[in-house]
């Protein structure tokens, strides 16, 4: 057993050192430039991504994190940092080595690097600056009645969505399960996926489309599937089979007409790590063939609609990991499709979660955005993470018309609560502030009118680290209620009270049932 490791390992590096080497190597500067540190970030991280201003985190993290991340990309070799120390399947590597990620030679000169260093370490500041100031959140929501299921639910929920077809709620488990319950919030059925359900259909005639990650860690594994479930109704027989395999990391699968030929096509958001794409899969009868639209990592959500009113729709698309923008596929008919993109992030941003409306009823569509992903290189408190409105001009253009604070946001909906004919918004933070006497996860904005908005919770938010959230009428009663699902699983700092409770709660998933139609006479 040990020799077989020991020629595993020696393949194994050989096989890296090979890919290496066969790379296309660029000329590395051989004299400094004579630019200023400031001069030099500019210029170069400014190709890649929105340019991050070093006051977008502390020192430390800087000097710690960000900092070593940023000169591998650029060129600068360092084993202990090395991302193939962590990868053992030539695929994944050979996936990685072809992003471009990491170059082979340095891209600028050593002392020219060393000047970006010590700009960012120079202005950084030593602590998280504060978020700016908002309304205390109150914590009374008569408008919603707090509902937990009687029976414990999986408290590691990675989707959450309640399905009109079947009239039940669909819940996935990072332990490789999808589940369902009732409006009364009981478990009715199951089944086994074997890797963890990132996204859901129902079909009319009853079964099931489930996108499921693979390895749900960070990892640029192309073991993602499309699964099809059917249960036989004679033999009572679970039959599966995969409509698209080997995709990398998949969080999300839209299902739309894309190319104009009458059937249904699949645009999937695979998100990857280091390498991952966005692409959709034309359907071709017999087999779906790949399209890719974006080759790059940390595609995670996709909103098909028609944005410029020429009857074709069009892909709206989040993209986060690390160019953080908002683009817009235009579809040119035929497949065909042009990228245009409207918004662009720093890359620690740490875009979430986009929501497509015309919240201002003006006739075209806004966004609603979330940036609170505070995981990988830069945990820190960070006073631009929160929910923003931009307003669209009707031209392609958005302009940011609100914003609101909330540390670690993770996703908000746009939908008329109240019923008062305007829109109000749904918030949660997975990565809260807990230094806080109440960590913020979940809030309700009361839309006041004229961009004003009274922020809401209630007093059980904290039974659960809520890492999804849909929007739906669950009892059928004519309005919007909430469902929270809950993901104690944790690789930030936090409370170790906190998760103890999550544990031991059975709120895996909550309902907020909206109470505006049984209240009224």
């Amino acid at each position: 057993m040990s020799f077989n490791r020991s020629i595993s390992a020696v393949v194994f590096f050989f096989f890296v050192g090979f890919l290496l080497a066969c790379q296309q190597k660029s000329a590395t500067p051989t004299e400094p430039s004579g630019l200023s540190g400031q001069e030099l970030a500019q210029t170069y991280c400014k190709t890649c991504h929105a340019f991050p201003a070093p006051d977008l985190l502390e020192k430390r993290i800087w000097k710690q994190k960000v900092l070593p991340q940023m000169a591998l990309r650029m060129g600068f070799s360092a084993d202990s940092l090395s991302p193939f120390r962590q990868m053992s399947n030539p695929d994944e590597i050979q996936r990685v080595l072809a992003s471009g990620t990491f170059l082979n030679t340095p891209m600028l000169h050593p002392d020219d690097w060393e000047k970006i260093s010590d700009y960012y370490l120079k202005n950084a500041p030593d602590k998280p600056l504060p978020q700016a100031p908002k309304p205390p959140v109150s914590y009374d929501l008569p408008l919603f009645r707090v509902r937990k299921p009687a029976q414990a639910v999986d408290n590691l929920v990675t989707f959450l969505k309640y399905e009109p077809v079947s009239r039940r709620i669909a819940a996935g488990s990072r332990r490789g399960q999808l589940f369902f319950l009732n409006n009364e919030l009981q478990k009715v059925d199951s089944v086994v996926t074997f890797s963890a359900p990132s996204s859901l259909r129902t079909r009319k005639d009853g079964s099931l489309d489930v996108l499921t990650m693979g390895t749900m860690d960070p990892n640029d594994l192309a073991n993602g599937e499309l699964l099809h479930i059917d249960r036989n109704p004679a033999t009572k027989k679970i039959e599966r089979s995969a409509l698209l395999k080997r995709l990398q990391r998949p969080v999300e699968a839209t299902y739309a007409d894309l190319n104009g030929d009458g059937k249904e096509d699949i645009l999937v958001c695979q998100f990857g790590f280091y390498a991952g794409q966005l692409t959709w899969f034309e359907n071709a009868g017999s087999t779906y063939i790949e399209h890719i639209l974006e080759p790059v990592p940390g595609a995670i959500h996709t909103v098909v609609t028609d944005m410029n009113g020429d009857g074709r729709v069009d892909i709206v698309v989040l993209l986060s990991q690390s160019d953080e923008q908002v683009a817009i596929f235009n579809n040119e008919a035929g497949g065909r499709f042009w990228k245009k993109t409207v918004l662009r992030f720093p890359p620690v941003f740490g875009s979430s979660y986009l929501d497509v409306v015309d919240f201002d009823k003006d006739g075209d569509m806004d966004l609603l955005y979330t940036n609170g992903d505070n995981a990988d290189y830069s945990n820190s408190l960070k006073k631009y993470h929160g929910i923003r409105l931009f307003r669209n001009d009707g031209n392609f253009r958005f302009r940011q018309q609100w914003f609101y604070p909330m540390h670690g946001a993770t996703k908000a909906l746009a939908r008329d609560f109240d019923g008062d004919g305007d829109l109000d918004v749904a918030g949660i933070a997975f990565y809260p502030d807990f230094s806080s006497k109440r960590a913020e996860n979940f809030v309700y904005l009361e839309n006041r009118g004229n961009n004003r908005f009274r922020p809401k919770s209630f007093p059980e938010a904290d039974l659960g680290a809520w890492l999804t959230m849909d929007a739906a009428d669950v009892d059928q009663d004519g309005d919007e209620d909430i469902l929270l699902g809950s993901f104690v699983f944790r690789v930030t700092p936090t409370p170790k009270e906190l998760i103890e409770r999550w544990r031991k709660s059975k709120a895996g998933i909550i309902l907020l049932e909206n109470r505006t139609k049984t209240a009224k006479p």
